[in-house]
């Protein structure tokens, strides 16, 4: 039988030491977490250097984005979160990201599309190996009423991440020529240096890893077969408040890709500004408002819920749905490059936050012996959904809709406001069923 939260968080939080271990397994996480995303991220900010190297069209580079990354995530994400819930969870991230590391460093080397694409493929099992386990490990070690907000501490990963590589990879494409001077073995093209640094910052998490133990966790006794049955069990049980709670994010995770993989090139091609102007411009959107963002969220996630509303990481999920939307229309649709950048500032500041508000709310009405499992599902349609078509719709509107380069503006706002739309109409259509499944799971969270 799989136990509620309510019969194990006691023994799970009660250990000596407590608050500094969560706190620095947090912080370690974290940098976990932006490893991953700075080598997820660091081809958006050099689509023009790696299409004009490899020969692609937007299109096939948004698969190089998106569906090769999807892949192995999808393929793998589910088997690993199983050996979380009945393992050493610490062992799998660090698997996870010794891979993406590896990945990055043969990304280095590609000399074909084909190459590089074979290369992001294993850089997706950072993504599948990392949030499952790392998720359930801080819902083991966090306090219940400061879960939001130490998930909210780890999100803030993803916009370190994002900025290191838009700001990194921009300083790089702006001191191409230096470089390449003072390195001749770059031959000019200096996204294979970028790439290189990616798997360097990946081996030094890796590192920090190590100082990290297996927190305690409940585990079950089953077979693995009625693991999983009991996973599939529990979920089909309910599964309008999964769907609900599941596809909202799934629409915000659609926009956040959609967002990060085309707006830089967005202010390029519309605004005329250069990558090399747009790189520090967000990268240090991301970094600052991105990662206060996620921060934020959590914790008015906790705030909201301590008043008495369990569902409150749903209504801060709505008001980001919402935000999304009009700051995209902002970004596309002023006629001024300076009033538009500053507009998708505010976009890149949500972008961290429908991942501490998914990890939030599918944790708070999960069994903790499932955690990792639910989530493995949830990165699986994060990957084969919204990180597979975000980035591609946006690419083919604007190839095969708008017929023009220069309409990837209004490609990205269609993009977003479909995203958006479905998120807020998923969160309204399951929030009652959220708030009473949560008080029969997780009492002590409410």
């Amino acid at each position: 039988m799989l136990r509620s939260a309510a019969d194990v968080i006691e023994p799970v939080h009660g250990e000596v030491g407590r608050a500094a271990r969560w706190v620095w397994a947090v912080a370690v996480l974290a940098v976990c977490h932006a490893a991953a995303v700075a080598t997820f991220q660091i081809l958006n900010i050099l689509v023009e250097p790696i299409k004009a190297s490899l020969h692609v069209s937007d299109t096939q580079y948004s698969l190089m984005q998106g569906l090769a990354v999807a892949i192995f995530a999808s393929l793998l994400g589910i088997p690993a979160a199983r050996v979380a819930d009945r393992g050493n969870r610490r062992l799998v991230v660090l698997v996870g990201v010794v891979t993406w590391s590896a990945a990055s460093v043969a990304g280095a080397a590609a000399q074909s599309s084909s190459q590089l694409f074979a290369a992001r493929m294993l850089v997706g099992l950072g993504e599948a190996f990392l949030y499952p386990a790392a998720l359930s490990m801080i819902a083991d070690l966090a306090p219940p009423h400061r879960l939001a907000t130490a998930v909210g501490a780890f999100g803030c990963g993803g916009p370190v991440g994002t900025a290191l590589a838009l700001i990194g990879g921009g300083w790089l494409v702006r001191n191409q020529g230096r470089i390449a001077g003072d390195f001749p073995w770059v031959a000019g093209e200096v996204w294979r240096t970028a790439f290189l640094l990616c798997g360097a910052f990946g081996a030094g998490a890796a590192a920090l890893l190590l100082s990290v133990s297996e927190p305690g966790h409940p585990r079950i006794a089953e077979s693995s077969d009625s693991y999983l049955g009991a996973t599939v069990s529990h979920v089909r049980q309910h599964w309008k408040v999964f769907a609900g709670v599941s596809g909202a994010m799934l629409a915000l995770s659609y926009c956040v890709f959609a967002t990060s993989s085309w707006s830089p090139t967005m202010l390029v091609r519309v605004h005329g500004m250069t990558y090399a102007s747009v790189a520090p411009i967000t990268g240090l959107a991301a970094l600052i408002g991105g990662a206060l963002g996620a921060w934020v969220s959590g914790i008015a996630t906790d705030r909201i819920a301590a008043s008495g509303h369990r569902d409150a990481a749903l209504q801060v999920a709505m008001a980001v749905a919402a935000l999304i939307l009009l700051t995209t229309l902002g970004a596309v649709l002023l006629p001024s490059a300076g009033w538009a950048a500053m507009s998708l500032c505010i976009t890149y500041a949500l972008l961290g936050v429908p991942t501490v508000l998914g990890g939030t709310a599918l944790q708070q009405i999960s069994p903790p012996a499932i955690r990792a499992q639910v989530m493995a599902v949830q990165v699986l349609l994060v990957n084969l959904i919204a990180l597979s078509l975000g980035p591609f719709t946006v690419a083919a509107l604007t190839d095969y809709f708008f017929r023009r380069p220069g309409a990837v503006g209004y490609a990205l706002l269609w993009t977003n406001g479909l995203g958006a739309s479905a998120a807020i109409a998923a969160i309204l259509a399951c929030r009652r069923l959220f708030s009473e499944q949560r008080r029969r799971e997780s009492p002590e969270l409410s």
